[in-house]
């Protein structure tokens, strides 16, 4: 797609890398991939550093260079801990991505490297593409790491891609960094065959949380609507890494107390109301409600997640019976 240099910027005092069209290739690809790194800003992401122009025509950007490892297969046995930093890492950067409205379009090992501070990074956006222009007459595709979907043409010839495509890739890539470097055969034909319901996580038993195998797994299913969002797999990988590092702040009349790992269990009650929340290390959930109970203004139940601050009502307000409680929750980060 283009003619890529490592120069060293004396200005920045740093290598970077020039990419330039190659003659006789579509300068769309490049513009996409110029526009694609302009419009995304996440650590995960490589940023653009400048922009190259000749007669006022765009010819070439400059971007930070990568100087760190190429992404390899995680040596067994490896701690858990290990594993869902490394897959959080690819998935916080695809959904950096799709936040910014992108689609990347060829995830894939090749295309990530860890910097000199160990972050890793994802590059090569030249098949990026903005989710409401997301179809092609032309398809350009990895073997292995595509997903069955875009192998058909619509009725317009096009073919058309969603984020669901990154997240076929990604759990392709991750199944790939867990499996020693290999993926199914089937991955490679094409189209690939793929399983309406994938196993191949939980067969590995490399991963100790059950959730998170099951989550990877839905990650290659056949049907793309069956695929969970990359925001939701970067959350689970996220909340089993802070696992037991959460805390509640619970305030009420002055008076403070916490729910943490050491005290996961509270139980709340005015009258006949009242409410009981669990911190299961995850997060906290109500686990019981009795009578007249609101979160924010709305009405709870069992199995409800407590997220962010929120106030919690018990009580009536009309029958003259209101107490409310503010509730603080912890927003631990993941660090690398």
């Amino acid at each position: 797609m283009s003619d890529t240099l490592v120069c060293f910027d004396s200005n920045l005092q740093r290598n970077v890398v020039v990419k330039t069209l190659k003659p006789g290739i579509e300068k769309q690809r490049l513009m996409d991939e110029l526009s694609a790194l302009a419009d995304i800003r996440s650590k995960y992401v490589v940023q653009v550093l400048d922009v190259i122009k000749k007669d006022g025509d765009v010819v070439g950007f400059v971007e930070e260079y990568i100087d760190g490892n190429a992404i390899t297969p995680i040596a067994n046995p490896a701690s858990s801990d290990t594993i869902l930093r490394y897959l959080y890492s690819i998935a916080a950067g695809i959904s950096d991505v799709h936040d910014h409205g992108r689609l990347h379009r060829d995830i894939k090992p090749e295309n990530m490297r860890f910097d000199y501070g160990g972050t890793l990074k994802i590059f090569d956006f030249g098949l990026s593409k903005l989710n409401t222009s997301a179809k092609t007459k032309t398809l350009y595709f990895t073997p292995g790491y595509s997903p069955p979907e875009i192998f058909s043409a619509g009725v317009d010839g096009n073919h058309n891609f969603t984020e669901a495509v990154d997240v076929f890739s990604f759990g392709v890539t991750a199944y790939w960094i867990l499996n020693g470097g290999s993926i199914p055969a089937d991955f490679f034909k094409v189209p690939p065959i793929v399983p309406p319901t994938s196993s191949l996580f939980d067969a590995l038993a490399v991963v100790s949380e059950k959730s998170v195998s099951v989550l990877l797994d839905s990650c290659l299913c056949a049907e793309p609507s069956n695929r969970p969002a990359m925001r939701e797999v970067k959350s689970l990988l996220g909340d089993y890494i802070l696992k037991g590092q959460h805390k509640m702040l619970l305030t009420y009349n002055g008076q403070r107390s916490t729910i943490d790992i050491n005290k996961p269990n509270v139980s709340l009650t005015v009258g006949s109301n009242g409410i009981s929340i669990s911190y299961n290390g995850l997060g906290f959930v109500v686990s019981n409600v009795t009578g007249f109970v609101r979160i924010n203004n709305k009405q709870v139940a069992a199995g409800h997640r407590i997220k962010g601050s929120v106030v919690i009502v018990l009580g009536d307000p009309s029958g003259g019976i209101k107490t409310s409680i503010t509730a603080d929750v912890s927003h631990p980060e993941v660090m690398h």
